[in-house]
């Protein structure tokens, strides 16, 4: 189990007292929170790029349509 895996880990770095299973539970629930926090950021993140990448897209196609245009004339 996790705290079988938590109590190796302090055993090898020399901590002799563990934390309560709860205590484990708790922070692991918190740190969980907050990943799902931050992937909804990274989520958004990356549709504003997106979004940005395509209007930059956009705006290279209509110079380059207008340059065109005035090499025609």
């Amino acid at each position: 189990t996790a705290y079988r895996v938590a109590a190796a880990y302090f055993k090898a770095n020399n901590t002799t007292k563990l934390p309560s299973p709860k205590k484990l539970e708790a922070e692991y629930a918190q740190l969980a929170s907050e990943k799902a926090k931050f992937y909804e950021q990274y989520k958004e993140s990356k549709e504003e790029l997106l979004k940005l990448k395509t209007a930059k897209q956009n705006v290279a196609s209509f110079f380059r349509e207008e340059e065109q245009t005035q090499q025609e004339r």
